[in-house]
């Protein structure tokens, strides 16, 4: 057992920011700071190196945190040649009985691992830089340290996946066509993706009132509680809707509202857990259909099919995609012709519902002329 250091209260506080950190990089500076304080050690540096690139990923001292190379202290941009040895040699100091045998003081200054896995490492420098404390003094405050200081690296390692992957779930969320917003069953918005924020601040039906979700009249907003509610708590073992609205915003366009209950498929219980459901907007303005180029890759379509055959998805007659290319309605019957036989369908029919399996974007970013129909634009240009 290590020795207890009663009524240290650096030693203490100094835990407490290393805790911090591992949740908050922010912490990290002021962290660094007791660190040098509690070892009487100088220019303390934390170092996060991306072994994939080749480069760090993060670094902190007590004067601030650098997240990207260019903005680092010249010191931090690459790995000093001693730090290899560094990390080579140094044990693993997560082990808190044995600390003691595999850490000297001197060799903080070469970088002391923390955390190594295959993209990245994780390691701390700093220079003896005080004669008021004996060489074992400092290595028994470094050693009472280092085990914090190691598990708070694996725990900033995971929030920063988690973190990550969250970021972009949520950015690909705001790449859709359409609203998806996560309720309690209170109302109570979680998140909203791009366009259902949109939707709410041009609509003047709805509205967020300290992060609540708010109806008018009251008729909705009692049809939207009571949908929520259905969902949150009725709909917990089932993927099924628990209910359906057909919305008329302000402006007149109808825009078809679903509640479906949201279910992990890693359920977690506990005091914090509060059950949700997700709402989804539908966006009755769009023409959302699949990208040309992503039809070409696909099936070897020419500019002009993918085109027409992005039209018939959307619901235009033979007519009048014949009208809006400037083409004659036989070329667009040799056209949908040859893109059945490249697709493998055999009737529109099936052509178009292909199609509505495959991931949208917009008419124009998929190359449609300017002559096409004019459209009236998101609620969020409004």
């Amino acid at each position: 057992m290590g020795e207890h250091l009663p009524g240290d209260d650096v030693f203490h506080r100094l835990v407490d920011r290393i805790y911090e950190s591992a949740m908050d990089v922010a912490a990290m500076p002021a962290a660094l700071d007791l660190f040098s304080r509690y070892t009487c050690s100088e220019s303390p540096s934390y170092l996060i190196w991306d072994k994939l690139a080749g480069q760090a990923r993060l670094g902190v001292t007590p004067h601030g945190c650098f997240t990207n190379a260019s903005s680092m202290p010249e010191s931090m941009r690459a790995l000093p040649s001693r730090a290899s040895v560094a990390l080579a040699t140094a044990g693993d100091i997560g082990d808190v009985g044995h600390v003691d045998a595999h850490i000297d003081y001197s060799g903080l200054s070469g970088g002391i691992r923390l955390f190594d896995t295959h993209d990245v490492c994780v390691w701390m420098s700093a220079t003896p830089g005080c004669d008021r404390c004996t060489e074992h003094d400092c290595n028994r405050r470094v050693a009472h340290v280092m085990p914090h200081w190691a598990r708070a690296a694996r725990m900033q390692h995971r929030n920063f996946e988690l973190s990550g992957l969250a970021s972009l779930g949520l950015a690909s969320l705001d790449t859709l066509d359409f609203g998806v917003m996560i309720l309690q069953a209170d109302m109570r918005v979680r998140y909203a993706n791009s366009w259902a924020e949109a939707l709410v601040q041009a609509d003047t039906h709805l509205a967020l009132d300290n992060g609540v979700l708010c109806a008018q009249p009251d008729s909705l907003q009692s049809v939207l509680a009571r949908m929520l509610d259905n969902a949150a708590h009725g709909g917990r073992h089932g993927g099924a809707a628990a209910g359906s609205w057909m919305h008329i915003t302000s402006g007149g366009q109808p825009v078809p509202i679903i509640v479906m209950p949201l279910v992990s498929r890693q359920p977690v219980e506990g005091p914090w857990q509060l059950p949700m459901a997700m709402m989804l907007l539908g966006n009755s303005e769009s023409r959302s259909v699949l990208d040309a180029a992503v039809l070409t890759s696909l099936f070897g379509l020419s500019k002009k099919e993918s085109i027409i055959a992005i039209r018939l998805a959307a619901g235009e007659t033979l007519n009048e995609i014949a009208e809006r290319e400037f083409l004659s309605p036989h070329t667009v019957r040799v056209h949908i012709r040859d893109t059945l036989r490249k697709t493998g369908t055999h009737r529109q029919s099936e052509l178009v519902r292909l199609l509505h399996l495959l991931p949208g974007v917009d008419l124009e970013r998929a190359g449609a002329c300017s002559a096409a129909r004019p459209r009236t634009g998101h609620a969020r240009k409004d």
